[in-house]
């Protein structure tokens, strides 16, 4: 039984995308801090979307004539979809959303990518900026690595094809930096389907980005089956025109064309378009049903070879049978480099015993079909249904005429790993990808799928996140099949495949449920699978499932619960408890974690070296939790006791379960005993932490690295406040960066941030402009209040700038305060521009601090701008949240004295005053008590401001109220 699992913290900051290093010049007050950014790898590559459909080479025209089918040519003009137009428009046009995500859905050969280039030409008339993405993996990428500059336009439309084949992680990588741009974004994404994919990326677009993202379904061109005839026409003449043909008329319909369901896609008409064309040109009749269609189009495409082959020159020494086993070959793995592409030859089987060695093989194939990018071979069949089509006929065990090889089954078996222990093949996912799709078409192919995944179920894993989240939407895998693949997905958490572990499990539950009527057994399943959409950070839902675990573990006999009911209760809750804290619920997830700690603790007492960790790790939760409701000393009291909890015994053993908590625990509470006022005693818990992390690594480095990445980070962050032994802080900065780098390229959306604040930190190690002695005496000052997390130094470092800039300012020492505000306002600057929720409200406060200790300096320039940005921010906040009401008005206040001080602008200190008297006055209604006072003070600014004004009168009715009113309370 597993306990849950400790959370790293969240947050950081995601800064903009550079085309490399850059020297940025911050600071306030002509203070200049030179800092080197450095660019970060990018999981995407973005170019210009292509907006000029691309000719069509003579050669094509007349002897390989399916390549009229690619997107690319645009062979038939675009038509239609006017509702699906004005529909993105609308999208486009909506003022109320900077950046918004929609998602077009449809099966393959329904007009997405025809859209989608419609409308980037469309909005490039308006003036948009149109670009397309490409994931780092799809080598038909361009090679830039950053988005190009959109200043100067009134949007950017960003298209996504194969949505779905993307890791989640890596498209929120892209829609995060999309956001930074302060142009409207509008990201078009273009996918099969709308399965857990998407639920998990539009939840987490929500969730994290505070991003739209919405769907539009594409439905068939041709509405009626009898509008499929204007459609099969307008093809029909396209391509006439293009191969010649003077009497399009002539070429008659399929009789299939209204009758038969597959030619609701419109490729499907295209290609009937196309195949009766070319039939016309032969002289034959042709043929009418989908499947027999796309035969005759791949029956052309083999004479196209057969010719080329044929030639008397003797150029192309690849015949057509090692040309179709490398076109089938090519549509399985996708482009690959030019290395790559000859052992794939190899290794399926190619090898030189039809004439012509691999190299040769390659650059044959590279004539019929050029490569997409610079670099690479191997480029697949296109469109895509043609390719799947063509996969499924040269596969044994379907009933068309077409001809079969029984090599295919063969080269399919050496195409996939024998063993889970074989190196991974960067092939291997795009050819799992491909046979699925087909799979669901055709009944062959997912007997085929079946078969392999039977005797080799771990392959599943090998396809990543995208073929897991695949599987989990076919509807002929049985139960059977279901448990043998999820008796290979780990235990715990997988950082590469969390996201496809999560769908797949859905699916595993749910088969499981329907097998079972047992109470225990059905919550235990749901409390599994609540684990593992946590571990996806699928939080919303997994608080469903644990809430529905705990309903029926609550409707069982208490009197006769079992241990492992009563451990099931416990993790229930306290991973219901983790998940809540993960959505910033926490007074909710405390009362959760707070029981499951009671039953932990229960059970540890009579079994604690496996129940003693799981407890550990739930008291670090419960700290995370106190701490983040400010009770500061009691999160501090829960950590303790879980590292003491942890400690070896007598003989000095501990279980690696133990020693991961220990290394956990150290790390929260030495960030804790740091911002508590106990910097030494947080230097030598830190120190600990990456010591027992680093033993831990040596055992299992992907379970640990990202502990062992956080506890050098803060380690590091300790001494970076201390400014004691700065080398072997930046020693453990630069150690952690590489960590979060790695980890990073494996989750983006979980580590970007971290790894982001690691770089800061390094960063910040090299800068002197903030002296030892000030650290020290904002340290000796104490931290009991402060409200940065303890997660980021930076934060940290601010909020103890902050506490010793209100103590200079209690002491007279203006100067003093003004630069530690200032500092600290940059650090909260820094960190408000991608936390704005978090740090709006602290950059705020600094701001407003700083103003004032200007305004005593009378340097009213600055403590004027200060004032109004922190009027400004506080406004925001309060708009977030209402509960920041009195912070606004506290700085209004401000501002109004500043202006009326400096004799500044005295008509806007007038209205300043009025709105925070109207905000006192609704504050003072609900609590008398606690802002009547405030209110009083509100109206004696109000009678300097009208003095100043020369409204002398109207400020003495004023006093003379506020005189009255005094006198009758005492």
């Amino acid at each position: 039984m597993t306990g849950p699992e400790t959370g790293t913290p969240g947050g950081g900051v995601h800064g903009s995308i550079f085309n490399g290093s850059t020297v940025v010049q911050t600071g306030a007050n002509s203070i200049q801090h030179v800092q080197i950014v450095r660019p970060r790898e990018l999981p995407y590559r973005i170019e210009d979307f292509p907006l000029v459909p691309r000719p069509v080479r003579p050669r094509v025209l007349a002897e390989q004539p399916s390549r009229l089918l690619r997107t690319l040519h645009q062979v038939v003009p675009f038509s239609g979809r006017h509702a699906e137009l004005e529909a993105l428009a609308s999208w486009r046009d909506d003022p109320a959303e900077e950046t918004a995500v929609r998602l077009v859905h449809g099966p393959g050969g329904q007009g997405k990518s025809r859209l989608a280039a419609q409308v980037a030409r469309l909005w490039a008339a308006d003036g948009w900026s149109v670009l397309a993405a490409h994931h780092r993996r799809d080598p038909s990428g361009p090679d830039t690595e950053s988005p190009r500059p959109t200043t100067g336009v009134p949007g950017t439309l960003v298209v996504v094809d194969y949505a779905e084949r993307w890791d989640v992680h890596d498209l929120l990588s892209l829609l995060k930096d999309l956001g930074v741009s302060g142009a409207p974004v509008r990201a078009l994404l273009l996918a099969r389907s709308t399965g857990h994919w998407w639920q998990h990326l539009r939840h987490k677009i929500e969730d994290t980005l505070d991003t739209v993202a919405d769907t539009q379904e594409l439905g068939p061109l041709a509405r009626r089956p009898a509008d499929r005839v204007d459609l099969f026409a307008a093809a029909r003449d396209s391509f006439a025109e293009q191969l010649g043909v003077p009497d399009p008329q002539a070429v008659a319909p399929p009789a299939a064309l209204v009758r038969h369901e597959e030619y609701g896609l419109v490729l499907s008409v295209h290609m009937a378009a196309l195949t009766a064309v070319l039939a016309h040109l032969d002289g034959r009749p042709a043929p009418s049903e989908p499947t027999a269609v796309s035969a005759y189009l791949l029956t052309r495409e083999r004479g196209y070879w057969h010719e080329l082959h044929d030639n008397p020159q003797r150029l192309f020494p690849a015949d057509p049978d090692t040309m179709a086993r490398t076109v089938y070959t090519a549509t399985l793995t996708g482009p690959l480099p030019y290395g790559v592409g000859l052992d794939v030859l190899r290794k399926s089987g190619l090898n030189g015993t039809h004439s012509a060695d691999p190299a040769q093989v390659l650059a044959n194939h590279s004539f019929c079909y050029p490569p997409s990018a610079a670099g690479t071979v191997l480029e697949p069949l296109r469109p895509d249904r043609l390719g799947e089509d063509f996969l499924a006929l040269s596969t044994p065990g379907h009933t068309s005429p077409y001809p079969s090889d029984l090599w295919a089954d063969e080269a399919l078996a050496v195409l996939l790993p024998d063993a889970p222990q074989d190196p991974p093949a960067s092939w291997v996912p795009p050819a799992l990808t491909a046979l699925i799709e087909t799979a669901r078409r055709w009944p062959h192919i997912a007997g085929r799928l079946r078969r392999a995944l039977r005797t080799r179920p771990w392959l599943a894993l090998r396809g990543g996140n995208s073929v897991l989240t695949a599987l989990a939407e076919l509807d002929f895998l049985d139960s059977e099949l279901l448990e043998a693949i999820g008796a290979h997905i780990p235990a715990g958490p997988s950082l590469e495949l969390d996201v496809g572990i999560a769908a797949f499990a859905r699916r595993l539950t749910e088969d499981r449920l329907a097998r079972t009527d047992d109470a225990a057994t059905r919550a235990w399943l749901r409390a599994e699978l609540g684990a593992r959409l946590s571990s996806a950070d699928l939080h919303r839902e997994a608080v469903v499932e644990y809430q529905e675990a705990l309903a029926i573990y609550r409707g069982l006999d208490p009197d006769h619960y079992t241990l492992d009911q009563a451990g099931g209760l416990a993790v229930s809750l306290g991973g219901l408890g983790n998940s809540q804290a993960a959505l910033g619920r926490y007074e909710e997830a405390l009362t959760n974690t707070t029981s499951a700690v009671q039953a932990y603790r229960a059970m540890a007492s009579v079994f604690p070296t496996t129940h003693g960790p799981v407890l550990a790790r739930t008291l670090i939760n419960q700290g995370g939790q106190l701490w983040e409701l400010r009770r500061r000393q009691e999160a501090v009291q829960a950590t303790e006791e879980a590292v003491r909890i942890c400690r070896p015994g007598d003989d000095g053993q501990v279980t690696q379960e133990a020693a991961a908590a220990l290394g956990a625990a150290l790390s929260n509470l030495g960030m804790m005993l740091l911002q508590t006022g106990e910097p030494q005693r947080a230097l030598a818990a830190t120190a600990e932490s990456v010591e027992v992390h680093q033993r831990l690594v040596e055992a299992d480095p992907a379970a640990h690295r990202p502990g062992l990445a956080e506890s050098l980070h803060r380690y590091a962050a300790v001494r970076e406040v201390l400014r004691t032994d700065t080398g072997h802080a930046a020693t453990a900065a630069a150690e952690a960066t590489a960590l979060y780098t790695e980890l990073t390229g494996v989750r983006r959306s979980r580590f970007a941030g971290a790894l982001d604040s690691s770089r800061r930190l390094e960063e910040d190690l090299d800068d002197t402009a903030f002296p030892a002695e000030l650290r020290r005496a904002a340290l000796q000052g104490g931290a009991v209040h402060m409200s940065a997390s303890p997660g980021d130094a930076h934060a940290m470092a601010a909020a103890l700038l902050v506490l010793r800039g209100d103590e200079c300012l209690t002491e007279g020492a203006f100067a003093e305060g003004r630069d530690l505000f200032n500092e600290a306002a940059e650090r909260y600057r820094r960190l408000a521009e991608h936390d704005p929720g978090t740090y709006g409200h602290e950059l705020a406060n600094a701001l407003h601090q700083a103003a004032l200790a200007e305004a005593k300096l009378e340097d009213f320039e600055p403590a004027l701008a200060h004032s109004a940005e922190a009027v400004e921010l506080t406004r925001q906040c309060v708009q977030a949240d209402p509960a920041a009401q009195p912070a606004l008005a506290v700085v209004l206040l401000a501002n109004a004295s500043i202006r009326s001080t400096a004799g500044a602008e005295l008509s806007a200190a007038l209205d300043s005053t009025l709105e925070a008297i109207e905000i006192y006055q609704q504050l003072a209604k609900r609590a008398p008590a606690t802002f009547g006072e405030d209110l009083v003070f509100a109206h004696r600014v109000l009678v300097d401001i009208l003095h100043d004004l020369g409204e002398h009168a109207k400020a003495d009715r004023i006093s003379h109220a506020l005189d009255t009113l005094g006198q009758g309370e005492s």
